[in-house]
């Protein structure tokens, strides 16, 4: 069968020889190894006795050699095969049938077929081939974190060379594709006929073709001439050479920029930069985009991390932005800038201490300059900035805070920075408790006292537009942004004791009762003192109208505000259930918590508020009203309609309720195909009792609060206004809330409550006057995915990067790339998704204030859907719609195709003040995200805003 030297052994089938047997007994020959122990006895002993005395003996020491034969592997190799096993004892080789494999040190080698020869230490793999003569199952070898897939290989096992023929290797994202391979080491392989793709098929759509080429693995790759192909087709560009990154990890580089083009800034260069590793723990990015018309912006973005102790990375960015030419009605410049900064420790390294960081700072107008990001333009009107450093003292009940806060309001253009923030805290200590407490607690040892104390700056400034500065620099009024913060800095100090007391409930438990006392006071540097000032503005008609302004003017001067409150309170629980005959209904229960609290304030600050008297406007100029303002409440306080004592002295009271509902649990089916599932992930199955029932929440909350104060004057109300709330999700998919103010009392022309009157009193009943509501509903829904599996290896692969805190810089540059690129990231496995939310606001409008504003009642929507027009198109449409204006502010909309290995997406917005379109198609991989062909062209047309 092998030759008429050859003596065959066959080993049945299944069955697999593991002993490594073979191998080890012929590389090394008997008769050497009775040469490794000499004749003469080389293990000998000396006298312990002479040893301990005679300090000139020489010890011997036992000598035991082995001659190892240069042959010899470094481990037994391991075969089997599913169908049979044949063995030549002569020639020394074994031949493997039916998903053979064979196994030495980190190697593993898989295939239909394989043959080793215990002589050369060579293994041979055959791939198997169907009738047709295609490839049906490839042999396959691991190695370390190393794969290879081919059609055959002839491999030395010991010195790690080979040649294959019909590669596939996988080095990171890259597939490279080898017709013949020669394997030199364990390390470098050379290829002829290679192609480099980073898609998986066996038959890869794209990639690039290169005769020769040196393969340094998870290193690089070198070739001589390249050229691109696609699906097979050879595109006749030819570069000289090709170098193919194949290391994992960071690596410095250009950074392919795509080009755009915008109407007011002309043709442009977007994300043109350099990314550079300067060491372990840190890189920068610095990138840049550039337009024909003169506009340019460039960012740079740091980040740094030391494993076990600290991360974070910063993003600053200049922002020169010029639309249209010079001399051009509608030509506009203004420069801006934004700060972001990301930081976090981890609690490990320094527990007890904590330092974190969460800027987000930039010019008001910086936003509105984004080309091609409805979002930014529109959407982002607040931001918001915190520095925190936190101590406590373990075993002990001190705590101490110190911080940076920033709030900037786009739309106003205020910006108001609260720094140094400090404060010190001891937490409530129980005087009269005992170290060894034993049995219950006396009610005195429940008596708590804490203490807290605190110092806060704040300084705040408008920001003027480029306009605005010429205009005062005209008047020589012009300052600095530094400038007018330290005009309008203000400091305050503050501190509190708080004092409570926990007792005992009582009527069985069913009451429970706990009073407390408090006091606290504020040390602030400047005192306000507000003037009436007349001023005159023209109406459409031409006609000139006098009306009323108040001004504020900030003295340095010390001011204290005093707090002091006592009170008690009782709450409980009633509970009201109804029973159903209904199988699938079991019974609804309704429970009330009601809350009632005494309580005593003393007027502390009396003289701390203004009366200020303010005519109206228009018809109503003889309309004269009384508005009081806290003169300790620094720059841009509100003014109050009626001084409201802090005197009190009586009641406040309020009940929640809310309404549940037992029914018979829906078993669910295995396969579902098209069910909805909301966007709030609740479980129901956990709710499931043992008779199969489940509660289901039908109002989740809705009552009041209010008050009345014995003490309360002419001036102010005894009863307050009754604060209304709602909520509730409903069917567990639409979350619905609601809230207003209900006032009593009437009101006057000027839309203030008349304190002396309530509102049922007269001849017609009234309840009261709604002064403002809210209401607000968001809903979720989208097809079941069609791979659970994969959907869920998608959703933890996202909330590993966005809620790792290790990995903060990675967060934000996820982030940006996905708010710049929203169509790379569609989830192709989720048929269809709807997400709709709804707000509706409502304030009545008073006179004092600048005139009515229409009804006082604002609504929109915002809308997100998307559905796959077939398993590999989407089609996503997003916007927003006024009901007030009746107008829609913005609407886009989004196509894409997976294309397996490349992706493509088309998007327009053709609504609202910013308006683009954009095209793009680029690879997958994200080590080829550069290579993609970009086309952008935005609009603006609503001109400059201030």
């Amino acid at each position: 069968m092998a030759g008429k030297k050859d003596v065959a052994a066959f080993v049945l089938p299944g069955h697999s020889d593991t002993r490594g047997g073979l191998f080890q007994k012929d590389t090394i020959p008997q008769k050497s190894i009775k040469d490794t122990l000499p004749v003469k006895d080389g293990l000998k002993i000396a006298d312990s006795a002479k040893l301990a005395t005679d300090t000139g003996a020489r010890a011997k020491t036992d000598t035991f050699r082995l001659k190892i034969s240069k042959d010899t592997l470094s481990g037994p190799v391991k075969y089997s095969g599913n169908d049979s096993i044949v063995g030549f004892l002569d020639s020394k080789k074994i031949n493997l049938y039916g998903k053979a494999k064979t196994e030495y040190l980190d190697m593993t080698l898989t295939a239909p077929e394989i043959g080793i020869d215990q002589t050369n230490h060579i293994v041979t793999a055959k791939a198997g081939k169907d009738s047709v003569g295609e490839i049906s199952d490839y042999a396959e070898m691991k190695q370390g974190e190393e794969s290879y897939k081919s059609e055959g290989m002839e491999y030395n096992i010991k010195t790690q060379q080979g040649i294959t023929k019909g590669t596939i290797t996988q080095q990171g994202e890259m597939y490279v594709h080898s017709e013949i391979a020669k394997k030199i080491d364990a390390r470098t392989m050379y290829g002829q006929g290679t192609f480099f793709t980073t898609c998986n098929l066996d038959h890869p759509h794209f990639g690039f073709r290169a005769r020769r080429a040196k393969i340094v693995n998870k290193k690089l790759a070198i070739t001589g001439a390249v050229r691109p192909e696609f699906d097979s087709v050879p595109v006749p560009i030819y570069l000289p050479f090709g170098i193919y990154p194949l290391s994992q990890g960071r690596h410095s580089g250009f950074m392919s920029p795509s080009f755009e083009r915008n109407d007011q800034m002309g043709l442009g260069l977007s994300r043109l930069g350099y990314y550079q590793v300067i060491d372990e723990h840190w890189d920068v990015q610095v990138y840049g985009n550039v337009y024909s018309y003169g506009s340019w912006s460039v960012n740079m973005l740091p980040s740094y991390r030391k494993i076990y102790k600290y991360q974070g990375s910063f993003n600053f960015g200049l922002q020169r932005t010029r639309r249209n030419f010079r001399g051009d009605p509608d030509f506009f410049k203004q420069s801006t800038y934004t700060l972001n900064w990301a930081h976090s420790s981890d609690s490990r390294s320094r527990p007890g201490t904590n330092f974190s960081a969460n800027v987000n700072m930039s010019s008001t107008r910086y936003n509105e300059n984004v080309p091609n990001s409805n979002l930014m333009n529109m959407a982002n009107n607040t931001a918001g900035s915190s520095i925190t450093y936190a101590k406590n003292w373990q075993d002990r009940p001190f705590n101490f805070t110190a911080s940076f806060n920033h709030n900037q309001n786009n739309a106003q253009r205020l910006v108001t920075f609260n720094f140094p923030n400090m404060a010190f805290t001891v937490n409530t200590i129980y005087p009269f408790q005992k170290k060894n407490a034993a049995g219950s607690k006396k009610w005195y040892e429940q008596l708590g006292v804490g203490f807290q104390t605190g110092f806060q700056n704040s300084m705040s400034y408008y920001e003027y537009s480029d306009r605005q500065k010429d205009s005062l620099k005209g008047l020589n009024l012009y300052q600095n942004a530094f400038a007018r913060m330290w005009d309008t800095a203000q400091w305050n100090a503050n501190q509190s004791i708080p004092i409570s007391l926990s007792l005992p409930p009582i009527l069985g438990g069913a009451v429970m009762i706990s009073p407390s006392v408090s006091y606290s006071q504020n040390i602030v540097s400047r005192v306000a003192t507000y003037n009436v000032e007349q001023r005159t503005m023209l109406d459409p008609l031409g006609q000139s109208h006098t009306y009323d302004t108040i001004i504020a003017h900030m003295a340095k001067q010390v001011g204290l505000n005093k707090q002091m409150s006592m009170g008690i309170s009782f709450n409980t629980a009633l509970y009201g259930t109804y029973q159903f005959k209904n199988k699938q209904v079991q019974a609804i229960r309704h429970v009330i918590r009601p809350t009632v609290s005494l309580n005593y304030t003393p007027d502390l600050n009396k003289d701390n508020f203004q009366a200020v008297r303010v005519r109206g406007k228009g018809v109503d100029s003889n309309v004269v009203s009384t508005v009081y303002y806290d003169r300790l409440a620094g720059l841009g306080a509100q003014s109050v309609p009626r001084y409201v004592p802090r005197r009190f002295g009586g009641i406040n009271f309020g009940i929640d309720n809310n309404l549940e509902m037992k029914v018979k649990a829906r078993k669910k089916k295995k396969a579902e195909s098209d069910s909805t599932d909301a966007g709030t992930n609740t479980n129901s199955d956990s709710k499931v009792d043992e008779n199969g029932f489940k509660k289901i929440r039908l109002i989740e909350g809705f009552g009041f609060t209010s008050g009345y104060n014995m003490f309360a004057d002419s001036n102010s109300y005894k009863l307050a206004p009754f604060n209304l709330y709602f909520r509730t999700n409903l069917f567990e998919k639409i979350n619905l809330s609601a809230n207003g103010t209900l006032m009593p009392y009437k009101l006057d022309a000027n839309g203030y409550p008349m304190w002396q009157h309530y509102a049922w009193e007269g001849k017609k009943f009234n309840i009261g006057t709604l002064t403002n509501a809210s209401v607000t509903m968001s809903t979720s829904f989208q097809s079941k995915p069609k791979d659970p599996q994969k959907a869920k290896q998608r959703q933890e692969a996202l909330d590993k990067q966005l809620n790792d805190p290790m990995l903060q810089s990675q967060q934000q540059r996820l982030l940006e790339y996905m708010r710049q690129n929203p169509a790379e990231f569609v989830d192709f496995n989720t048929q269809w998704s709807v997400n709709i939310s709804y707000s509706l606001t409502y304030a009545k409008p008073n006179r004092t204030s600048g005139g009515y504003a229409g009804n006082g009642i604002n609504s929109s929507t915002n809308f997100n859907g998307s559905f796959n027009l077939t398993p590999k198109w989407n089609f996503n449409v997003n916007g927003a719609y006024d009901f007030k204006t009746k107008q829609i502010q913005t609407v886009g909309f989004t196509i894409s195709r997976d294309l397996h290995c490349w992706q493509f997406s088309a998007s327009v917005s053709p609504v609202g003040i910013y308006k683009y379109y954009n095209f793009t198609i680029s690879p997958k991989s994200g080590m080829l995200q550069d290579l993609k062909i970009n086309r952008n062209r935005s609009f603006f047309n609503g001109g400059p805003r201030y």
